[in-house]
């Protein structure tokens, strides 16, 4: 026998043992559902928390050759094939398939969830408050074109908690069905990417027609129906629609990435570096946000962003969306918070939930 195939056979072997481990998990996993059907916690079937604790505690081991990004890849895949096992968790997103939204959900919680497509994102706010999802994936800021803000207006009236949040590195690919680009008379895509791509289309694809779609699938569907178009899309929407790829990641920026936020009913459980994301408004007097700001500064608390929208129906008054560091328990941010209410129109803090660290 030769070295190789010695190897391959220690392998097998292993790959046996895994799988033997991963059925006995499995068991464990549905002894633990009963148990806790038995005590009348059924409905509190996903501990995220858990899961949490878990990867850090797995992270901490590594050793490698595996980076933790792979580790944390393989085990939610883990979790969520054992959550199907009791119950699929139902998974809210900006629809249809393909999307980054998509993707992201995916890579958030895993293959074995069931993916509710959302033909907005209004929907997708609704979905989770109606109970007909467990979470929402929703996109709040992209490196390059900035933040979505009617995910922001969706959140003014909305019960839901930011629970997680998490990053997707965004490339983008030129789709059609035909080879030659000097044939394209009409491009499709949403209007972030047609945004992200502008001064690529400006260079490559001048006087070409720009049509925004609801969505990047959406826009794949129509190059795929219509002749001598294309669609700017994921390298996905290519495998699933069988179109070409023209020209490959044509953002202009290399370092794109496009922020989601997770959203549910539940609030988060305090992890080791946790974010709070705010919304308040203020009268309307010089130097009042300045006073605002300068109470978060007096508190040594770090903030990661600040977004002004105007107030619905209420012109020249703004709403604030402010991300910092820190979690609502803590007795600093409590504080600061508590003044911030008596100094502020309006506040409502949106939930305390893990930074997501760069990978």
């Amino acid at each position: 026998m030769s070295q190789l195939d010695d190897l391959r056979q220690q392998i097998d072997k292993i790959d046996d043992q895994l799988l033997k481990l991963i059925g006995r998990r499995g068991q464990l996993a549905q002894k633990i559902g009963d148990e806790k059907s038995r005590q009348g916690k059924g409905s509190h079937y996903h501990v995220p928390h858990r899961e949490r604790a878990i990867l850090e505690r797995l992270k901490d081991q590594n050793k490698g050759p595996f980076p933790d990004p792979s580790i944390e890849s393989i085990f939610r895949e883990l979790f969520s094939a054992t959550l199907a096992l009791e119950k699929p968790l139902k998974i809210a997103f900006l629809g249809p398939e393909t999307t980054f939204s998509h993707q992201a959900a995916v890579r958030h919680f895993g293959h074995s969830c069931t993916f509710n497509p959302c033909g907005n994102i209004e929907t997708v706010f609704s979905e989770v408050e109606l109970g007909n999802s467990d979470y929402g994936v929703v996109p709040v800021e992209n490196s390059i074109e900035g933040v979505i803000n009617l995910t922001l207006d969706c959140f003014v009236d909305s019960p839901l908690h930011i629970c997680n949040e998490t990053r997707l590195p965004i490339g983008l690919f030129l789709l059609s069905n035909i080879a030659d680009r000097k044939k394209i008379q009409k491009i499709y895509s949403h209007p972030q990417p047609l945004a992200q791509c502008r001064n690529w289309l400006n260079h490559n694809l001048p006087g070409v027609e720009q049509v925004p779609a609801s969505s990047t699938a959406e826009a794949a569907q129509l190059a795929k129906k219509n002749k001598n178009t294309a669609a700017i899309a994921g390298e996905l929407a290519a495998e699933v629609y069988g179109l070409k790829i023209i020209a490959k990641n044509i953002q202009d920026r290399a370092e794109n990435h496009t922020r989601f936020l997770i959203i549910s009913k539940d609030k988060a459980k305090r992890a080791k570096k946790n974010k709070t994301s705010i919304m308040f408004s203020i009268a309307d007097e010089s130097g009042s946000l300045l006073k605002t700001l300068q109470l978060f500064a007096r508190n040594k608390i770090s903030l990661s962003k600040i977004q002004s929208r105007p107030l619905r129906n209420r012109p020249w008054e703004y709403l604030f969306y402010v991300d910092f560091m820190g979690h609502v328990e803590d007795k600093t941010v409590e504080r600061v918070l508590k003044t911030l209410g008596k100094q502020a129109l309006f506040l409502r803090v949106l939930g305390s939930y893990p930074e997501k660290v760069k990978a």
